[in-house]
């Protein structure tokens, strides 16, 4: 009768379950085996790529399970290439080796992020004091340049300015002279009219058209001030907003720097770390030392078995 146990194992190593009823117990202890470290696996994974997405990817909840669930996904499929190979393939134990060095690291650099959350802040504070003191020079050459090019345009407007307000107050007003002409009617001593022009010259006053152009000046200048006070109160507050930004900004690779410092300066977080790869490393070969350290069972054999005769009769159907 197949317990709920035999068929979780079943669906994770891929074992048929019609073939595992007619094996002995030493198939279903192994099954058992295999299937008690894929589930340690499948916790293990599970957390850490939930964790990933909510801590770098910043996804919801329902993103982080996706996630999860994925990795859970890529924990199984890889497991069952050692489960399911007929007989003992040291190629195939080899890659999978190199696959569970590869999985112990990048799992615990993640775990390490985690559990170091607390020390890696700290000396992520460092290392931000750091990028902005490497930083910060280039930005305020920027600001600089840029407040020196307003001051000389100010500087020139306001010059300017002056020589305006020179000619306007010699002269607030100009006079505007015109002409006309109109036709007059004088009466002759016959008594006939004559018509005859008379011209008419006429001085107008008009403010100076250079107040016009100081004006347009001022206006220029009130926008220029105004910037320049911005990127003035921008250099004031460049430290504080670099370090925001940079802080803002802390993704994977920088908390593993954070880490990598950590492990050169703290011999005690260099041992932790060891015996956390360790132990995720030898819980990754799990599976592989147990299917090439331990013997046959009978569910290795019948499918072996099958296996063999199957060859025998496609070479008799050959010949």
């Amino acid at each position: 009768m197949k317990t709920w146990w035999t068929k979780i194992g079943c669906l994770l190593t891929g074992w048929n379950s019609n073939i595992l009823q007619s094996c002995t117990e030493s198939s279903k202890k192994q099954l058992k085996k295999y299937t008690s470290a894929i589930l340690i696996l499948i916790i293990l994974w599970a957390f850490i790529g939930y964790s990933f997405a909510e801590r770098y990817v910043f996804a919801p909840w329902w993103g982080c399970l996706i996630t999860a669930i994925i990795f859970v996904i890529i924990i199984i499929q890889i497991e069952r290439q050692i489960i399911l190979t007929v007989g003992k393939n040291r190629t195939l134990a080899t890659a999978r080796a190199i696959i569970a060095l590869i999985m112990a690291i990048i799992g615990s650099a993640i775990l390490d992020q985690i559990i170091f959350k607390d020390d890696i802040s700290k000396k992520m504070i460092e290392i931000v004091d750091r990028q902005v003191t490497e930083q910060l020079p280039n930005r305020l050459t920027i600001i600089n340049t840029k407040l020196n090019d307003l001051q000389t345009e100010i500087d020139s407007l306001d010059k300017k300015n002056l020589e305006l307000y020179g000619e306007i107050s010699k002269r607030p007003t100009i006079n505007i002279v015109s002409s006309s002409t109109t036709l007059l009617q004088i009466k002759q001593p016959d008594g006939t009219f004559k018509t005859l022009p008379q011209r008419t010259i006429s001085n107008t006053p008009i403010s100076n058209p250079k107040i016009t152009e100081a004006q347009v000046n001022n206006q220029h200048l009130v926008v220029l001030r105004t910037q320049q006070q911005q990127f003035t109160m921008r250099k004031m507050n460049i430290e504080n907003s670099l370090r925001s930004e940079l802080k803002s900004k802390q993704g994977f690779l920088e908390e593993l720097n954070a880490i990598i410092e950590i492990l050169e300066q703290r011999p005690v977080a260099l041992f932790f770390y060891l015996i956390l790869f360790g132990f995720l490393l030898s819980l990754e070969l799990f599976v592989v030392a147990s299917k090439i350290g331990d013997q046959k069972c009978d569910y290795d054999l019948i499918i072996e078995h099958q296996l063999e005769q199957k060859k025998r009769t496609l070479n008799e159907l050959i010949k």
